[in-house]
């Protein structure tokens, strides 16, 4: 058990590295070179010594390795294709593109077990649209649609390749931001809000203007779980909600300066 899941770990890693279509594509290649092999087995079964002058042709054994490179390459490109695509479905939200909430949960936990492992900083970044349903009463749930496209696609413009950026609600998303603390998060949290509140989404000839509010909390030597981190980014959130909306607050009662 041990030996697979460290099996896995580094499959994962390579996966980070390489892009699967190509990892597969590199295996198809490599079991490539076992190709001669079959026809070996094929000669020894019938009574033939294969390695004889008669019985050896290297041309032979040089066309079954690239004959079988190049389908094998082709099929582990098709296969990582596809499987690239079934596991970006599995893990992205459908309309956004933004990672799932099941995504969100998992790789929190990653992240708040490194934190706790290496020290490394951990900051989440908790997002909500304001009077988003006014939008949806007004121009209609396909405009509604559309802003959180337009608003997920600053997010991830904005996001680190490190940082993940998910979908956890009908209109609330969130941002882990890895190896970056409260006041740090909290600058990309105002970068993000000013874009937010500076951009408008075009819906059938109409300008849709948004603003989003934004709470930030780190992880810290008092966290015992990732979800207490979450809990306090909700809470500053909320607190961003109920003192004025269209801005950022840092848990602990710490609040950014506001552009309303």
């Amino acid at each position: 058990m041990p030996l697979i899941r460290a099996n896995k770990k580094v499959s994962n890693k390579i996966a980070r590295i390489i892009p699967l279509p190509i990892l597969r594509a590199i295996y198809g290649f490599l079991l490539s070179f076992g190709a001669p092999l079959g026809w070996l087995i094929v000669q020894a079964l019938a009574g033939r010594p294969a390695f004889t002058a008669e019985f050896f042709d290297p041309l032979l054994y040089g066309y079954l390795t690239l004959a079988t490179a190049i389908v094998f390459s082709g099929i582990g490109y098709v296969v990582g294709r596809r499987e690239q695509m079934i596991t970006r479905m599995a893990l992205t939200d459908g309309l956004t593109s933004l990672y799932n909430k099941r995504y969100f949960k998992s790789r929190l936990d990653q992240e708040f077990v490194r934190f706790q492992r290496d020290g490394t900083n951990m900051s989440i970044i908790q997002i909500d649209l304001d009077f988003f349903k006014r939008v949806n009463d007004t121009y209609g749930h396909h405009a509604g649609d559309e802003v959180l496209k337009n608003v997920s696609a600053m997010l991830m413009a904005h996001c680190r390749k490190n940082e993940i950026a998910a979908r956890v609600g009908g209109e609330e998303l969130a941002i882990i931001a890895c190896g970056v603390e409260s006041q740090d998060a909290a600058k990309a949290a105002e970068r993000i809000r000013l874009e937010i509140e500076n951009s408008a989404c075009s819906w059938q000839g109409e300008e849709i203007k948004i603003t989003a509010s934004f709470g930030v909390a780190s992880a810290n030597k008092y966290s015992d779980n990732p979800w207490q981190v979450y809990q306090k980014a909700d809470e500053a959130l909320y607190q961003a909600k109920h003192t004025g909306r269209n801005r950022v607050c840092i848990s602990e009662n710490k609040v950014s300066k506001n552009h309303t």
